[in-house]
């Protein structure tokens, strides 16, 4: 519980409303914002690949990065980055490893960054985490959970950023749903016209009161991690999350890792 209460108040610090946990905003208006460090990288080529540079909305040093091949790093890990990859290879799940393109690491002296993700050019996902937080192992794996959660829910597959002209599904601030996903049903039951409740106990905390999304990654993190939580909301949110086999299955995996 104390756990959680420093993660809010850290969220208290944070500047804008669409994030991943205890981030501002990872997405630039116009959607995804990464680019290559070398132009004519061949994508097909592990071997090839290089750092991609994530454009973040916080003033943040980068301090490292760890491509990540087959759900392992490519290189050998420098030791300053060596602690944090740890915790990424013992908490991310392996059925999801081949989503894991890239870990970045930063330090924002602001404190508002404690994990984010941006969808990779390659088509997975950069994890960005603050080295600032390495010796709290239960944040940085809070805020894994919190990460992966996005990481399905908002799969090209069943997502598409920015305002999309004719969305089949459901459209939200940070993009458009497609029918029939738990994103699109949690929202439009949730979330109708992309407006939440303005009653704190319909909410796991206050940053899930934020946007859709964010409220589906927090409801899911606490259900994960087993947080005190209660209300006829709250329960139906975990219920719909419940019912979701990729989620399911992603609850079932992150509890025996973090167990372990």
């Amino acid at each position: 519980m104390a756990n959680l209460t420093t993660r809010i108040l850290i969220l208290a610090t944070a500047v804008g409303i669409l994030a991943g946990v205890n981030i501002v905003r990872p997405w630039e208006d116009d959607g995804p914002s990464t680019q290559l460090g070398t132009a004519g990288v061949e994508l097909g080529e592990d071997t090839a690949r290089i750092v991609e540079r994530v454009a973040y909305r916080q003033e943040v040093e980068r301090v490292g990065d760890v491509i990540v091949i087959d759900g392992q790093p490519r290189d050998d890990v420098a030791a300053d980055l060596d602690e944090l990859w740890a915790i990424v290879d013992a908490t991310w799940p392996t059925s999801l490893r081949d989503e894991l393109a890239q870990l970045s690491v930063v330090r924002e002296d602001e404190r508002g960054l404690v994990g984010v993700v941006h969808p990779s050019v390659t088509g997975g996902w950069i994890l960005s985490l603050d080295i600032a937080d390495v010796d709290d192992r239960a944040l940085i794996e809070e805020t894994i959970v919190h990460e992966l959660s996005h990481v399905v829910t908002l799969d090209n597959e069943v997502f598409t950023f920015g305002e999309v002209d004719g969305c089949s599904g459901t459209q939200i601030a940070l993009g458009c749903a497609v029918a029939g996903s738990v994103l699109s049903a949690f929202a439009e039951r949730f979330w109708p016209g992309d407006v939440g409740s303005t009653q704190a106990e319909e909410f796991v905390n206050d940053y899930a009161s934020t946007a859709a999304h964010e409220d589906l990654a927090e409801t899911f993190t606490g259900w994960v991690l087993g947080w005190p939580l209660e209300g006829a909301t709250v329960e139906a949110k975990i219920a719909m999350l419940s019912a979701d086999p990729d989620l399911a299955a992603l609850a079932a995996d992150l509890r025996a890792r973090l167990l372990a």
